[in-house]
């Protein structure tokens, strides 16, 4: 519904997903949390005043929110929260702020639903400053990986099974979150 990714779209973020590489390269280091459901993982695109934000996709490929079953949405929220306060606790930020666009008259870009999730910090001017970005090399990621990744693990993120989508299993495991 609502789709406009182009004919014989190469879609980076599946790449993501399933491990594979992209045309920017591995981006498989940068993965803080996948699971059958979801992917979580350090933005290859940075904002100078903003560094490291996480982005949390569906491994299956749904270009947009009108396309989003309701439990792998549910989820994506479910998680942005535990990586809010991840960020909160290992970047020390001021705020987070979230972010998800539809539509290329929303500003998305890659068609794939995709949730930013952004440190914020007094005075970082994230929405002022769009063109201040650039790619960070997989040694300035790494120590943000491996932040979040020790946070998690030490905090208990829970990994979940069942490929089934919109199972009774799902919406069992999901009370888990």
């Amino acid at each position: 519904m609502y789709n406009h990714s182009p004919e014989k779209y190469i879609c980076p973020l599946c790449q993501i997903s399933q491990g594979e590489l992209t045309e920017r390269g591995n981006q498989e280091l940068s993965v803080i949390f996948r699971d059958d459901f979801i992917t979580i993982f350090i933005a290859g695109k940075w904002w100078k005043s903003n560094k490291g934000h996480v982005i949390i996709i569906p491994n299956e490929h749904i270009e947009n929110i009108y396309d989003m079953p309701e439990e792998i949405g549910h989820k994506i929220f479910d998680f942005s929260k535990k990586i809010s306060i991840a960020l909160k606790e290992t970047y020390k930020c001021d705020g987070v702020s979230t972010r998800q666009h539809n539509e290329p008259a929303g500003n998305q870009d890659v068609f794939h639903f995709h949730l930013h999730v952004f440190p914020r910090y007094e005075g970082d001017n994230l929405y002022i400053n769009h063109k201040d970005t650039y790619w960070p090399i997989q040694e300035e990621k790494q120590p943000y990986v491996d932040k979040l990744k020790t946070y998690l693990s030490k905090n208990n993120l829970k990994k979940f099974g069942n490929k089934k989508k919109g199972s009774s299993m799902l919406r069992k495991n999901m009370r888990g979150v």
